[in-house]
């Protein structure tokens, strides 16, 4: 059965392209109002425009950039004006510098820790500000992590610090939200296709990469990701909070797929 949000108003960020933007598509194939929000006006606006042409609904495109407090607030403030409260937030925009841990510029981890650990906390922190004074009775708060903190990767040290930090934002907002009737989860993907990883593949694949080690015997799809949180935010998950559901082939068990 198709999962039907029909009256939800659903906040992606990092939706111009890749998996947010076949996140943002899902949402509106299943009914909700989107908001689509990323760097990259002519992404986003692409994105919203095919949403409403497509499936009917309300689509907006939100220019912001999460690493400025100030730029989140007035994201949050143009959805609630355009859309309403938003009752699905999709915590989806993070930033990959890869290289390995002992040549890495500061700059680099600050990157990764401002868009991936704190503008997490700052959506969270204000989707729950807003719930509160709202008349919604349930929300979602759904978080893109990776299965890379499971896997110790060492070009990947540092995003993986700051996706096993997602995690445990996921359990905390968790236990403060629950009472407001708020759900709390994340998703962790594995090796999924989209334009930047086709590149990596077709470059440097067999260096990084052993295929021959994937349980399922292939690569994920935006649609293995979108389908994982269009469950979390479905009424059929009302009574999961708090866990992280890997969405990654069986990488995670078989420490296998990475080199």
């Amino acid at each position: 059965m198709a999962t039907d949000l029909s009256g939800e108003t659903v906040l992606v960020t990092g939706a111009g392209r890749g998996i947010g933007a076949g996140l943002a598509t899902a949402f509106g194939r299943a009914g909700a109002d989107v908001a689509v929000a990323a760097r990259t006006e002519s992404e986003i606006t692409r994105v919203a425009d095919e949403i409403e042409s497509e499936h009917g609904v309300r689509a907006v495109s939100v220019e912001t950039d999460l690493r400025d407090v100030d730029a989140i607030d007035d994201m949050f403030e143009t959805v609630e004006s355009e859309l309403g409260t938003v009752s699905v937030l999709v915590n989806n925009a993070g930033a990959n510098v890869a290289g390995p841990p002992l040549e890495m510029d500061v700059e680099a981890v600050d990157t990764m820790l401002d868009v991936n650990v704190r503008a997490v906390f700052v959506t969270s922190q204000r989707f729950g500000r807003a719930f509160r004074e709202s008349s919604l009775d349930t929300g979602r708060i759904i978080n893109v992590a990776s299965v890379i903190p499971d896997l110790g990767v060492p070009a990947m040290t540092v995003y993986g610090g700051t996706k096993g930090a997602v995690r445990a934002l996921t359990k905390g907002f968790a236990a403060e939200l629950a009472d407001d009737g708020v759900t709390v989860n994340s998703v962790s993907p594995g090796l999924v296709r989209i334009d930047r990883t086709e590149r990596v593949m077709e470059e440097h694949g067999d260096d990084l990469f052993d295929f021959d080690r994937l349980p399922v015997g292939r690569v994920g799809e935006v649609d293995d990701v979108s389908e994982a949180c269009l469950y979390l935010a479905s009424e059929g998950a009302a009574y999961v909070t708090g866990t992280d559901l890997l969405v990654d082939g069986g990488v995670e068990f078989t420490a296998g797929l990475y080199k």
